[in-house]
């Protein structure tokens, strides 16, 4: 049961990679960008250069 909380709440820290759909930890990642005043989180380089190059196909 204890490890259930504490995956429950790892999990809960975590935020989509908008580009490949990874969990990706917005403490600890070192890929970041903000569009429209808001921050989004990306799993590697790649990712992130993605999204900074046309923002408007990942976002709903």
């Amino acid at each position: 049961m204890i490890d259930f909380i504490k995956k429950l709440f790892s999990q809960e820290a975590k935020v989509k990679d908008l580009v490949c759909g990874m969990s990706v930890d917005p403490k600890t990642t070192k890929y970041q960008s903000v569009y429209n005043q808001k921050h989004f989180y990306f799993c590697s380089e790649s990712c992130k250069k993605q999204f900074d190059e046309k923002p408007e196909d990942f976002i709903i």
